[in-house]
């Protein structure tokens, strides 16, 4: 039974799907320490909790009955869901996360999600929750318009920042480079370009629905002008900021997306022509010599484009702007105008429609060949394509196949990755209670190792030449491949769920678009998908020689199959549309924005990995596929039943003045008669004549308040994300930059409200007044704006008094208090939308069933639990680890301390929180300003928090090597029994990351700390033996063998280590270089550091190294020259300047010594030694005034320096500054050697006497 309930319930989840597609892209979260996902991810499971209780009580509210009260059996229902399209897919993936979580190595994390992702099960759950309310419960075109111009809209803030980051005009002091590479609102370069590749797609099909109005509509709208203006320039803001990002990923995926959604827009004019026999050689000729005129317009658009840029370039440089790409912007711009022009003009003249869509596959083909040749190094278009290679964002396309640097990362975790899948030994410790030996090894295969647990797992298979091209030591939490990832997180049933919904999508897609006219097609394409994606993987695998590249061939390979589906049903097949039920005309266009905003997803995510937004969207974009599907069969069968009560519909009679719009049966007959001519219409097909037949359902104030809500919903959380306590609108840059983002945003949803407003007022049976909806928009919008605003700015301008723990915590809690804050509000705004879309609507229906009533409230007291408890609480806790931080860093430990231990006991399942407040424990225990007892409490503290850490994530191999350095920590500085615990950590981390060559040579340093120098050589030969090439390896293994007085092996380890890095050159040089000189080495030192030199020769430590020997070994002027040539090479170091000045010095090379000093003085111009030199060398050289200054910069810094007090009274005798030289004396004889005081007694009567004889 519906009710005023259920309805407001159903206007709930649009609410929410809405704000969902608003809030993930848009919000971060300054005043937490990870800022961006998790605290995305929070806040939609936050909203989607909501949304499911909606759901619930809409059920309930409606009942389990049809419509006449009859109970549907369960068996039933499960045959009517197995029947909606991507219910099962989705189930079974749904199934496939369960059962890697209950399985998982680690079930906590793989449920609630790892501290720097989020991304576990919960979240997943959450993702596909959006889906399954989307495709059940989106019933309207008006509801699918709004959603995806809210997704529009969404994406212009997060454009327009990425914008003002490049130009550095961020009004937020971020730590990293954002103006190289930029990030906007995702905190990385390439998550903004992954989103944006999402968006780009939708937002050019509502541009070819204006497009095409403006064309075809003999009295078009004014709004389809201003629509085409307006997703013109937001599709140039979002390719500017994916251009800007620089990411090789998401542009891979945007090409991809591009060409199959230009190859199904061209072939919906070969769908629509009338002769539907297959094509000739003829007409494939022509379709493919279509690329030279194609390319004329191209170059004339690029070459136009070019020139323009030219002027805009000289316009913004006299401004002071970097506009140094503008120029190959515009030939960009303009060459895609160029040929997309010429595709609208054989559009629009009815030309080649059956075969023009050939000539966009044979452009395919050629940028293919060009991508591919611009990575191909080493022929004979070398010159030609070197140039092009160094352009600008053109660099980025041009190594996409690279092996080293980020390419290399990938191949080596993928690699390592396949390791994992494959068959191995257990992972987890024998005879651990905490990690034992993982019981469900043997199913690993199948079932993953839980979501968000790689990081874990992966540190078992870690390869050593990951380290040379990544941070050493750091484990790999994502392959940077969905399909790898499928398989490590949950194995074979969830790669074989995801690729299940994948072939899904892909068919169902294609179908509604109908492109599967019959079952042999039907057949066919899921043949062809099934067969393409195996051919993928078979190539990769015979191409490599092995497994790693396979699931990067096997996506492509799904992708080549939709391609040749539509290349054969393009050339071959008999596209009758009319014939095929399955069909959705008027939803074409969607539909294929839809579709290739899913390639373009499905591409990039085998070179990255999905985010918060895009798997937002994904399953945003599945649910609207489904919705899709349900609407147009919901219209189909209203339109039947019209047709069978009015079985010859009343034709249209011609007046004198034209209608400014058609109805649906007016397009019906105006196609029927072109038929007739032998020339099929586009226009009926496309989704925007569609929107305007049925937008009688929806109020126009209804439409128009709902774009103000999703206004207001922007500004609100642009409000949260920049408007920090310390901000203020000023007149500089930055202020006005983000003034202006603001404005324009704002401008933006107003023109679509109103433009929107133009098209549907003819529609309308009352028609709204501009005016109206002007101040509607203009009211709902900026007012809800207002007065989150204010409240934002009284709830973070409090300032607190810091004189107490207690003042720490209250502090802090302003920031927690605002993010709670920011929740309310958005719920509170996700109400107000709700009333205004169910405004009117549920007049005649009852309030609710008064049965049910006490179901409500624990279900409100369970959702908003959860959204405490897991999702506001978790961000909490972030912030008050954030403000720790700032404590701890100002060795304030007893804040730092009460802050974490907040943040640990509010999100108590993270062993992060844990981990840091053991780090404020073991810090404070190292500071000696605090007394024993509090030392060696902190001690116990720490140790007892990090075990807890390790306890929550036991099979992290960090947890235990953490506590294994604890350990040495400790047996250093307060206890020596405690390195034996620390052998032991060490041990057993080692065997959860074997290849962490860092654990094996903490374990050797325990060794060598206790004497032990044999095992400490046992261990790091085994470590040498992982890794070969880790110069402190070599280093700490030279050290063992000379503690154990085995010169030559010490000295082969050392020699080794100087071939490798710089490590062996530390504090400790001076005395291994001391001791093979002792052990008449030398000579050998010396020919070793050579070698060395001359296998790094660009190194000048090197140089360093051997000059340094060289003045060891009391011989100066070969060390001098071997100094000289360190500096000469670059080594402006304090130790190599400083050693040369000194040498120089001893020599009495004063004026070679002179300039060595100086440039020690510009970086730290107080340097006593330095001062003190010069002071000597200008004394020597008769520039006593210069020499009197320099002691005197010496005596700055010591006052009571007797050399400096005693060289300025004899500087001042020789000036004959008689009192400055007796003042100086006084001063010196009172800190002199006793064996020099009574000399001065002599000096300073000698002065006397001259003063009195002077006087």
């Amino acid at each position: 039974m519906q009710t005023k309930l259920s309805f407001f319930c159903a206007k709930i989840m649009e609410a929410g799907w809405l704000a969902a597609a608003i809030a993930v892209p848009l919000y971060f979260n300054i005043y937490s320490a990870r800022t961006f996902e998790p605290d995305k991810i929070t806040l939609l499971r936050s909203i989607v909790a909501i949304m499911m209780l909606a759901w619930i009580v809409m059920v309930i509210e409606q009942g389990a009955g049809e419509g006449n009260g009859a109970a549907i059996p369960l068996w039933e229902r499960i045959r009517h869901w197995l029947k909606i399209p991507l219910f099962l897919p989705t189930s079974l993936l749904v199934l496939a996360y369960i059962i890697s979580t209950i399985f998982s190595i680690s079930p906590v994390v793989s449920l609630w999600g790892s501290y720097q992702r989020m991304q576990g099960t919960y979240s997943a759950l959450t993702y596909i929750v959006v889906f399954a309310l989307i495709a059940g419960n989106l019933r309207t075109r008006q509801q699918a318009d709004r959603l995806v111009t809210t997704i529009i809209i969404a994406s212009i803030p997060v454009s327009l920042y990425g914008i003002v980051q490049r130009y550095g005009l961020d009004p937020l002091p971020w730590a990293g480079d954002v103006t190289s590479r930029v990030a906007a609102n995702m905190g990385n370069a390439i998550f903004v370009a992954s989103y944006l590749i999402m968006v780009i797609p939708l937002t050019l099909i509502r541009l070819i629905e204006s497009m095409t109005a403006i064309i075809k509509e003999e009295q078009a709208s004014w709004g389809h002008t201003v629509l085409a203006a307006v997703y013109i320039f937001a599709l140039a803001i979002q390719i500017i900021t994916i251009v800007f990002s620089q990411s090789r990923g998401p542009m891979l995926g945007i090409l991809g997306a591009t060409f199959v959604m230009g190859l199904l827009l061209l072939l919906l004019l070969r769908q629509h022509h009338p002769q539907h026999s297959r094509l000739s050689l003829k007409e494939i000729g022509l379709g493919l010599g279509m690329l030279g005129p194609l390319g004329f317009a191209a170059a004339a658009g690029g070459g136009l484009g070019f020139l323009i840029g030219l002027v805009l370039q000289n316009l913004l440089t006299g401004l002071n702007y970097q506009a140094e790409i503008v120029p190959l912007l515009g030939a960009a711009i303009g060459g895609m105008l160029g040929f997309l022009g010429f595709y609208i003009f054989m559009a629009a003249s009815d030309t080649g429609w059956r075969w023009l869509w050939l000539s966009w596959f044979g452009l395919a083909v050629l940028a293919i060949v060009f991508v591919v040749a611009l990575n191909i190094r080493g022929t004979g278009l070398d010159p030609y394509l070197e140039p092009i290679r160094g352009l600008p964002y053109i660099d980025r396309l041009s190594n996409v196949i690279e092996t080293e640097g980020t390419g290399k990362v990938r191949v080596l975790i993928w690699d390592a990755a396949m390791q994992l899948v494959a068959p191995h030994p257990p992972l987890g410790i024998p005879g651990d209670d905490v990690a034992p030996p993982d019981r469900f090894n043997a199913i690993r295969p199948l079932v993953g190792y839980g979501p968000e647990s790689m990081f874990n797992a992966f540190a078992y298979v870690y390869p050593t030449e990951l380290a040379y091209v990544e941070n050493r030591g750091s484990s790999a939490d994502r392959s940077h491949n969905e399909t790898m990832d499928s398989l490590v997180i949950t194995g074979v049933l969830g790669f074989l769920a995801f690729y299940f919904l994948m072939v899904s999508l892909f068919y169902y897609a294609l179908n509604w678009l109908g492109w599967t006219p019959d079952r042999a097609a039907k057949r066919r394409l899921i043949i062809l998908l099934t067969g393409s994606g195996l051919a993928g993987a078979a190539i990769a695998y015979l191409a490599d020689g092995g497994l790693t590249f396979v699931p990067l061939g096997l996506p492509f390979g799904l992708v080549a199959g939709v391609v040749i589906h539509l290349l054969w049903q393009g050339i071959v097949s008999r596209p009758e549309i009319s014939l095929n039920q399955s069909q959705l005309p008027d939803y074409s266009l969607l539909l294929i924005g839809l579709l290739g905003a899913l390639i373009g997803h499905f591409i990039e995510v085998h070179f990255v990995f999905s985010i918060a937004a895009t798997y937002t969207y994904f399953w945003v974009y599945a649910g609207l596929l489904a919705a899709l599907a349900q609407i147009s069969a919901a219209e189909a069968a209203q339109r039947s039943s019209e047709e069978a009560k009015e079985p010859e519909p009343t034709p249209v009679e011609a007046t004198t003045v034209e209608p400014a719009f058609e109805t649906r049966r007016q397009r019906k007959n105006r196609a029927r008669k072109a038929a007739l001519n032998k020339r099929a219409t586009v226009g009926n097909t496309y989704q925007s004549r569609g929107r305007e037949a049925l937008s009688r359902g929806e109020a126009l104030d209804t439409w128009v308040g709902g774009q103000g809500l999703v206004m207001a919903i922007i500004l609100m959380i642009l409000a949260f994300d920049f408007f920090t306590p310390q901000f203020q609108f000023t007149s500089d840059q930055d202020s006005l930059s983000l003034l202006w983002m603001l404005v324009i945003t704002w401008l933006v949803g107003l023109a679509i409200a109103l433009s929107d407003l133009a098209v549907r007022r003819a529609q309308s049976e009352n028609p709204m007044s501009w005016l109206r909806a002007a101040t509607l928009y203009a009211v709902i919008s900026l007012s809800y704006f207002f007065f989150y605003t204010l409240a934002h700015q009284i709830q973070f301008g409090q300032r607190i008094n810091v004189a107490s723990i207690a003042d720490v915590l209250r502090a802090a809690e302003v920031l927690t208090n605002g993010l709670v804050l920011f929740y309310v509000f958005l719920f509170l705004l996700m109400t107000l939308f709700t009333i205004i879309l169910s405004w009117g609507q549920t007049k005649r229906l009852p309030f609710w069933r008064s049965e049910n009533w006490w179901l409500y409230p624990p279900l409100v007291v369970a959702a908003f639990t959860v959204i405490w408890f897991k999702n506001v609480d978790v961000v909490k806790a972030d912030i008050y680890l954030k403000e720790g931080e700032r404590f701890r860093g100002g060795g304030q430990w007893n804040e730092a301390i009460a802050l974490h231990e907040k943040g640990r006991s509010i999100d108590s399942d993270e062993d992060f929180y844990y981990l840091m407040l053991a780090l404020d424990y073991q810090l404070m225990a190292q500071d000696s300003r605090i007394d024993e007892a509090q030392r060696a409490n902190a001690w116990q503290e720490g140790e007892r928090i990090a075990l807890e850490a390790r306890r929550i994530n036991p099979y992290n191999p960090d947890n235990t090597g953490n506590m294994g350095r604890y350990y040495f920590t400790l047996g250093q500085v307060f206890d020596r029994n405690r390195f034996q615990d620390a052998l032991s950590f060490f041990e057993k981390a080692t065997i959860l990351a074997p290849s962490n060559v860092i654990y094996h040579n903490l374990w050797a340093q325990t060794y060598y700390i206790l004497a032990d120098y044999p095992k400490a050589v046992e261990r790091l030969q085994k470590s040498v033996s992982i890794d070969p090439k880790y110069p402190p390896t070599w280093v700490l293994l030279g050290d063992a063998y000379a503690a154990m007085q085995n010169i030559d092996e010490a000295f082969k380890a050392h020699s080794q280590a100087a071939k490798l890095g710089n490590e062996l050159f530390d504090q400790f040089a001076d005395q291994r270089f001391s001791f093979y000189i002792s052990a008449g080495k030398t000579e050998n030192l010396i020919a070793a550091l050579q070698q060395a030199a001359k296998e790094r020769p660009t190194d000048p430590t090197l140089l360093w190294a051997i000059g340094h020997v060289y003045n060891l070994q009391g011989k100066p002027e070969q060390a001098a020259s071997y100094l000289k040539q360190a500096v000469a090479m670059g080594d402006e170091s304090d130790r190599t300047l400083r050693e040369l000045a000194n040498i120089n010095l001893a020599l009495k090379q004063f004026d070679v010594a002179l300039p060595y000093y100086q440039r020690i003085l510009q970086t730290n111009p107080h340097d006593v030694e330095a001062n003190s030199a010069l002071a000597y060398i200008y004394a020597q050289q008769g520039r006593l005034d210069e020499a009197i200054q320099a002691n005197q910069l010496v005596l700055q810094q010591k006052p009571n320096d007797y050399d400096s007090l005693k060289n300025l009274a004899i500087l001042y005798q020789q000036k004959e500054q008689w009192q400055e030289a007796l003042n100086a004396a006084k001063q010196a004889q009172t800190v002199a050697p006793e064996s020099e005081a009574t000399n001065w007694e002599q000096f300073i009567s000698d002065i006397e006497n001259r003063l009195a004889n002077a006087g």
